[in-house]
């Protein structure tokens, strides 16, 4: 198995606190957050990585390679990260579709053991679900009583909605090629600007997609300096 890292964007709502670096260089008590991730990664025996740079693409090279041997990363650039979304960022990486792996963008920190729920040999692919009432601009999951993904996506009433998908997931083997169809219809119909999500939509309508909650195991997306604050005190150590 390996990790596929989307870490193109300019994290534009946080350049106030980043010091113009990539935001997943922003350190969370005296370590970055995409060098936790690795950490994390490591510790569920994930040692490949495919990782999508853009923004300071050098700069966060160099910084990523203090944690992974070159050899066991595949580094791919988005030319066009400011003009694209992580639709366009995993097409991308469709040629490492070679082997089942977990996904997650480089501002989402997580304990390890989010991993460690869906890590495992499981007959179908998961995305990890963070059980609550959900807001207008998060990416929200109906779901069947079998726990199973009817629709995932930003634009769904709420009240329908179990939770919010918190940007982790874990795609197997055998739904890749479908999932790689949906990719490429994503950018064939202009949506490269568009989130993932789009093309995991039209996935769970083809194949089985399980939702895994949280269980209130740590996890939180950096988007805005307040989820900064948060997350310091949430990895307090």
């Amino acid at each position: 198995m390996k990790a596929i890292i989307l870490a193109a964007g300019m994290g534009r709502r946080l350049q106030s606190v980043s010091n113009g670096l990539p935001k997943s260089m922003i350190k969370i008590n005296g370590k970055s957050i995409i060098h936790r991730q690795i950490e994390s990664c490591n510790q569920v025996g994930i040692k490949e990585f495919v990782i999508v740079l853009g923004f300071k693409k050098d700069i966060l090279k160099k910084h990523i390679l203090k944690k992974i041997p070159v050899e066991n990363v595949t580094f791919i650039e988005n030319p066009i990260f400011d003009k694209t979304n992580t639709l366009y960022s995993l097409w991308l990486t469709k040629d490492y579709f070679d082997d089942d792996f977990i996904y997650f963008n480089a501002d989402v920190l997580f304990q390890k053991d989010l991993l460690k729920k869906i890590s495992d040999e499981t007959e179908y692919s998961q995305l990890l679900l963070e059980t609550k009432s959900c807001a207008e601009e998060e990416v929200k999951m109906i779901l069947n009583d079998d726990m199973d993904i009817i629709e995932i996506g930003k634009k769904l009433k709420i009240e329908n909605c179990s939770g919010e998908f918190i940007g982790v997931g874990k795609f197997n083997l055998d739904v890749l090629p479908q999932f790689s169809k949906y990719l490429d219809h994503g950018i064939d119909n202009n949506q490269e600007n568009n989130y993932f999500e789009y093309a995991v939509n039209l996935l769970a309508k083809d194949v089985i997609l399980k939702a895994v909650p949280t269980n209130n195991i740590k996890c939180i997306e950096i988007d805005f300096p307040e989820d900064l604050k948060a997350a310091k005190k949430m990895f307090s150590h």
